[in-house]
């Protein structure tokens, strides 16, 4: 980042009369803690509870804040949090919260009972979705040899919504960041039986590097998985090795899943065959379904979460715009798209919780590829496969 030098004038900073933090705490930020490395040219009140410094940025940001953020704990101790962003004209600001305002985690309770609320729910569609009919009451049959038959694919989706949430769960302890108890959403859709789960920041995130990190590894851990549980599954099914049978025009509701259906079961798909559907190739289609999903780069989803760590939080809000405008426009044609664009606007809307030091950009490299290829997930996964099947057979 380029260094942005000071005024020459040595004109008093702007400052509100009415600002959120007593005035001698103003005093003391903007004349002792910032120093040299931010020079405060106005002060004005940021939400509710906090003061923003809007200036001049000296030097690397990261080694900047750790700076300021140094001098603030010396002279201030634990009572107040900084962070260093950017305002709507992409220039760095600094925004002082009290700590009490800063962090703000659901009670241990509330996000119990929640969590057990959504599980449970999450258990009936999966449950449904594997053919017991929980939601056809008309329908329903509790028999030992229904249950059983629809235990396997529930176990094995949920197998990989684990292995989603274990991807978190592993990142945010290399990061040294607390995550809150997941929620699993349920959809009910055809074979989806869940939408994946919303995992929260109980900590507050140190920078896009942090939040890139932590939000690609759920999705890389799950797509790995369900990938895998999918090669078994059709080579499986190419075997004959299955329960159920899959009509040829299901592969072309996915780009990659066509490529693979054509590649392990091409001759039967092209002759309109039907196929045997085995339980690990219905799962782990469905497990890619969920990630590709979580991976659109919209609201505070996983794919938002990439994007804000990849490109910064106003770029993020572009792609978050033209995301919700593809998925709305398809929505009109796809009851899955109207599900999830809705999912979002209520519960995944945003926005994106402030991370302490947002203006440098992650340093990794094979996160940054991790971050762009599970964007690129979600092309391969929701595109339909484009023209007829063609006969091709691997195995």
């Amino acid at each position: 980042m380029t260094t942005q030098r000071a005024p020459a004038s040595t004109e008093e900073p702007r400052q509100d009369r009415n600002l959120q933090l007593p005035s001698e705490v103003i005093q003391r930020l903007r004349n002792v803690i910032f120093g040299f490395d931010f020079f405060v040219t106005k002060v004005e009140n940021y939400q509710a509870n906090g003061v923003i410094f809007k200036g001049n940025l000296r030097g690397n940001p990261a080694t900047a804040y750790d700076r300021i953020a140094a001098r603030l704990k010396g002279e201030l101790g634990e009572e107040y949090v900084l962070y260093l962003l950017e305002d709507q004209e992409e220039q760095p600001v600094a925004v002082i919260l009290p700590k009490d305002a800063a962090e703000q985690p659901l009670p241990a309770t509330q996000e119990a009972l929640l969590s057990a609320a959504f599980g449970l729910a999450t258990l009936v569609t999966l449950l449904n979705a594997n053919g017991l009919l929980l939601l056809q009451p008309d329908q329903l049959d509790l028999s030992p040899g229904s249950v059983l038959s629809a235990l396997p694919g529930t176990i094995l989706f949920f197998l990989l919504l684990a292995a989603h949430e274990a991807g978190h769960r592993v990142a945010a302890k290399q990061e040294g960041v607390e995550l809150g108890t997941p929620l699993f959403v349920p959809a009910g859709l055809g074979f989806l039986g869940s939408f994946g789960a919303i995992t929260s920041f109980r900590s507050t995130v140190p920078d896009r590097a942090t939040l890139l990190h932590v939000a690609a590894y759920g999705p890389a851990f799950g797509a790995a998985a369900s990938l895998a549980m999918l090669l078994a599954g059709l080579a499986l099914s190419a075997a004959g090795v299955g329960d159920g049978e899959l009509q040829p025009a299901a592969f072309q509701d996915s780009l990659l899943v066509g490529v693979l259906g054509q590649l392990f079961v091409g001759s039967k798909l092209a002759q309109g065959a039907t196929v045997s559907l085995n339980p690990l190739l219905a799962a782990g289609w469905a497990g890619l379904l969920a990630n590709a999903l979580n991976c659109i780069p919209v609201g505070v989803l996983d794919g938002g979460r990439i994007a804000h760590g990849l490109w910064g939080r106003r770029n993020a809000g572009r792609l978050n715009i033209i995301g919700l405008f593809l998925l709305g426009v398809t929505g009109i044609f796809d009851t899955l798209s109207l599900f999830w664009v809705l999912f979002v606007i209520f519960l995944q809307r945003g926005p994106i919780s402030p991370q302490r030091e947002e203006l440098s950009q992650p340093e990794s490299q094979q996160d940054r590829v991790l971050g762009l290829c599970l964007l690129g997930l979600s092309l391969l996964v929701l595109l339909p496969y484009p023209g007829a099947i063609i006969p091709e057979t691997v195995f």
